[in-house]
């Protein structure tokens, strides 16, 4: 027999405490997306049975007030399992926990206290999959507390049994709303929950039509401190450690710039970030040494935890006695006199020509987010159907990229990145800084159906020994060089002249 309504009742007057609990938007947004991954995961072979290309692709759309600019309506959809007529029963109970509560959904408190900690109205559409309808029940906190409402009506339609969906729209928003402000910070926070995820490419998440990627930290590579002769050392630790139940996997390492919103420990559980999401809510155990020391400065990691529980809204590790007991331990574990990481950490100085890049670096990505992609101008090749860039064909590169002979292990100082539009596709130009090779730069094509160009610099070169440290105005004309002779190269026609054309059409709009 299929189900008619469902229950709520907890009380009408706890619902409207709901939004007064502590949480952020993104932790709040995660509750769906923690719904979404689990039921991916419960029915992963099922799903791809049917879909062979299947991929799990979760979409949150925001619509925004123009006056106020905060949220109206929040739309979380996913194209997971559904929740079937089993666990509908229990799903929207608050605080029923799930049979099942090993997974992400364990305290059978997230769909409910997220969608009211934001908006007083949601609506939840699913289809499971295997089953022939899609129920929709329509939750409004005034009705339901004038009323002391304790179930509520299910509508039934038939769909085809293959179809498997949830969508969650949330309306009539709390003081809570999210603001459009924050829009990007809500995006960077969630790529963070969910890095592992996104890493193995086991989900999409979309917001607001922005596609989330998380962008790793750069690793400190160097000879130790004190023995500079020595080869480069990528300090980096894999970290697979038990203390009694607890157990920690992962990682510890230096950063290689100095970034206040990159160290400190990231604590994860169950494959989803817990702690150190935000920039400002990262873990500083005791090995990480006192604020405002080097160490402290430059030290950090990536943990993933067992044997701890989490609070409800899971953005806190509970048994905090514990987990220092199990860091400290850790600590004496990693520790060797070839791999002094913390020593390395606390000792390690950048030379002026590392400074002198990370200036470079710092100003360049000030510029660029705001920057749009560079095009070039049609009338060098007088072409009448493209009015704004030069159309290239697509060719092969003729030579593949060289590699360039090292006199020691290539080190990364610091990378920029810009966009071209070429043929209409959009390139990026990825400017590395290194300190080897006999060359003052050249390109990497390797990459290139990714629409990616590599341009290595080296800062090592007599060049810069000859007119001192790089600068603005020289990395402007290296890299657009770079991006000229790729797109000459690329329309077949790579002469001087074709070359010098385009440099002058890129070079009034290159900025550093």
């Amino acid at each position: 027999m299929e189900l008619q309504s469902v229950k709520i009742n907890i009380g009408s007057n706890m619902y409207s405490r709901f939004p007064d609990l502590p949480n952020t938007v993104p932790h709040v947004l995660a509750e769906f997306v923690d719904n979404a991954l689990q039921s991916y995961k419960d029915n992963k072979t099922a799903l791809l049975d049917i879909e062979n290309d299947y991929k799990l692709v979760v979409n949150i759309d925001i619509e925004w007030d123009d006056e106020t600019n905060r949220a109206t309506k929040i739309v979380i959809s996913d194209n997971a399992a559904g929740i079937n007529r089993h666990q509908y029963e229990s799903a929207f109970m608050p605080a029923k926990t799930p049979e099942n509560n090993s997974g992400l959904n364990e305290f059978g408190m997230g769909l409910k206290t997220a969608a009211l900690w934001i908006g007083e109205t949601w609506v939840v559409n699913t289809k499971a999959l295997n089953e022939n309808v899609e129920r929709t029940i329509v939750f409004n906190l005034n009705e339901v507390t004038a009323n002391d409402l304790e179930e509520l009506p299910i509508e039934i339609v038939e769909k085809d049994i293959t179809e498997h969906y949830t969508v969650v729209t949330i309306t009539d928003p709390t003081k809570n709303s999210p603001a459009r402000r924050n829009l990007d910070k809500i995006r960077g926070d969630l790529a963070s929950i969910y890095r592992k995820s996104l890493r193995s490419n086991e989900m999409q998440i979309i917001v607001c039509g922005e596609s989330l990627n998380f962008a790793e930290y750069p690793v400190l590579v160097a000879p130790p401190v004190g023995n500079f002769n020595s080869a480069p050392i990528t300090w980096k630790k894999e970290v697979n450690f038990s203390f009694g139940k607890y157990k920690a996997t992962g990682f510890i390492g230096i950063l290689r710039d100095i970034d206040s919103t990159k160290n400190g420990f990231v604590l994860l559980r169950r494959g989803r970030v817990i702690v150190g999401a935000e920039y400002d809510g990262r873990y500083f155990p005791k090995m990480s040494g006192a604020s405002g020391t080097f160490k402290y400065k430059r030290l950090f990691g990536e943990l993933e935890l067992e044997g701890f529980d989490v609070s409800f809204n899971k953005n806190a590790i509970q048994d905090k006695d514990n987990l220092e007991a199990l860091m400290d331990a850790l600590r004496d574990e990693i520790r060797t006199p070839e791999f002094d990481i913390f020593k390395q950490a606390e000792d390690y100085r950048l030379n002026e020509s590392q400074k002198v890049i990370n200036k470079l670096v710092k100003k360049h990505n000030n510029n660029v987010r705001k920057a749009e992609p560079i095009t070039i101008n049609t009338q060098i090749k007088k072409q009448e159907e493209s009015p704004t860039q030069l159309v290239f064909p697509e060719v092969a590169p003729q030579n593949p990229p060289q590699e360039m002979p090292q006199i020691q292990p290539e080190i990364v100082l610091g990378e920029t990145t810009d966009e071209y539009r070429i043929d209409g596709k959009k390139y990026k130009l990825n400017v590395e800084f290194v300190n080897t090779g006999n060359e003052l730069f050249w390109s990497d094509v390797s990459h290139k159906a990714d629409g990616v160009i590599v341009c290595k610099i080296n800062t090592d070169h007599v060049f810069f020994r000859h007119f001192g440290s790089p600068t603005d105005s020289v990395i402007a004309i290296i890299k657009t060089i770079a991006i000229s002779k790729f797109a000459a190269k690329t329309s077949g026609n790579d002469t001087t002249a074709e070359l010098l054309d385009i440099f002058n059409e890129f070079i009034k709009q290159t900025k550093v």
